[in-house]
């Protein structure tokens, strides 16, 4: 098949699955793996993501170039000044249990089925996650991302999507070696590249700090640069190689190109670029990415599902473990953080929304060879359920909300009823 023409069916697919996913008010990106699973080898076999043929290798450029735009965008909206900001919040307490928990049960799953030591890392992985950008959207259609729990569910997201990128780093360095078990001189050297490879962000960031000072102009020295260069789209040019520099960089070290992207991202700061430069680039990179990398990515990852009957008790047990394990970290750690009643049950369902970032690790996961076809669909399956299931669990959980669950105290007022109730203003009424 010519390749501009397979593109044309899949995007459009993915897009029309996408809408239909909007209107249901559901994340557009469940409408475009369904989408790439209906066009795919599964069921209507019009499109054969096959790599050893000249299309399906092809769709897999654009599929990693996918994977570059997505995980570049997340490091733009994370930012530094979030992972600031995250270290500042209490809810650390929160990032740090619920992650451990998945980690664990999905690390101790894997080693009891057989898998080798970077599988049963990747595994522990991937249960772990939380979606950022499905969160906030989530959180916004309830209107509850500026509240406590809000806060909370976004500060646990973008530390588990760091600490998830760097153990992907581990992990595919690990599975480069060729190591089934944690040997010394293994440890020793995955430990080293990565040592070089974080040591080689912390240079590239110290050097475009020291270009934010201001100059005689009241302008940073970056951009005075920028803004002499002839070029259009200066600002956008400089954040796509410096995310592309540090993709290469860990490629060269064994880590995987998405890694270095995603540090590439985080470092596009409004104080280097200046604000409306950095909202530019970053209207510029949302753009590209949901107008066209986005569906065909996603229907991408669908084009690579493949399931089988046997493969149902694996992909309910992934599932089951994924959700209770988010489910019981987020209790624990909520309640230590001081959440109780609805919004403590809310925070650990909320933490369940896995979307892009899960199916970013189980595409390079699959691509890199550290799991299998089987795996991969377990994957991709527990993604689609737990984002399904999360808006409608937080949406019978909101009814139980009392007003302080989401407006700031404000002195003087009585009402204490919960949403809904008579109890609430109408001035509370209009503000939630």
């Amino acid at each position: 098949m010519d390749l501009i023409l397979g593109l044309l069916i899949i995007f459009v697919s993915a897009r029309a699955a996408g809408e239909v996913m909007e209107k249901l008010h559901q994340s557009p990106m469940i409408g475009e793996v369904l989408a790439g699973i209906l066009v795919g080898p599964m069921v209507l076999r019009l499109i054969n993501p096959d790599p050893t043929t000249s299309f399906g290798a092809s769709l897999n450029v654009v599929a990693n170039l996918g994977v570059f735009i997505l995980v570049l965008l997340a490091g733009i909206e994370l930012g530094r000044e979030g992972l600031r900001k995250a270290f500042k919040e209490r809810s650390m307490v929160v990032a740090f249990v619920e992650f451990f928990l998945p980690f664990s049960l999905g690390y101790s799953f894997a080693a009891a089925l057989g898998m080798t030591f970077a599988q049963s890392l990747f595994l522990g992985t991937a249960l772990a996650v939380t979606a950022l950008p499905v969160s906030v959207r989530i959180l916004l259609d309830l209107n509850l991302l500026n509240s406590r729990l809000g806060r909370a569910i976004v500060s646990v997201a973008l530390v588990n999507d760091l600490v998830a990128f760097a153990m992907l780093g581990l992990v595919v360095q690990f599975t480069s070696l060729g190591a089934s078990t944690p040997e010394g001189l293994t440890i020793g050297l995955v430990a080293l590249n990565n040592v070089l490879f974080i040591g080689l962000v912390f240079c590239v960031a110290t050097i475009l700090k020291l270009t934010t000072r201001l100059g005689r102009t009241s302008e940073s020295y970056m951009q005075t640069f920028v803004s002499k260069l002839r070029g259009q789209e200066a600002s956008f040019a400089l954040c796509i190689s410096t995310a592309l520099g540090l993709g290469a960089a860990a490629e060269l070290l064994g880590i995987h190109f998405a890694v270095g992207a995603f540090y590439g991202g985080l470092l596009m700061t409004p104080q280097l670029l200046g604000q409306v430069q950095f909202n530019r680039v970053r209207n510029a990179v949302s753009s590209v990415t949901f107008g066209l990398f986005a569906p065909v990515f996603f229907a991408f990852v669908g084009l690579k599902f493949s399931v089988s009957f046997g493969a149902w008790p694996l992909i309910v047990a992934i599932t089951a473990i994924a959700f209770i394990g988010k489910l019981i970290g987020g209790l624990m750690g909520g309640f230590v953080a001081g959440f109780r009643g609805a919004p403590l049950v809310a925070l650990g369902v909320g933490l369940n929304a896995r979307g892009m970032m899960e199916l970013l690790l189980a595409q390079v996961g699959l691509a890199t060879g550290i799991i299998d076809t089987s795996l991969y669909s377990a994957l991709v399956v527990m993604t689609l359920t737990t984002t399904l299931c999360t808006p409608p669990l937080l949406k019978r959980l909101l009814r139980r909300f009392k007003v302080d669950d989401i407006l700031p105290p404000v002195p003087g007022l009585v009402a204490t009823g919960r949403i809904g109730s008579s109890n609430l203003r109408p001035s509370d009424e209009t503000t939630r």
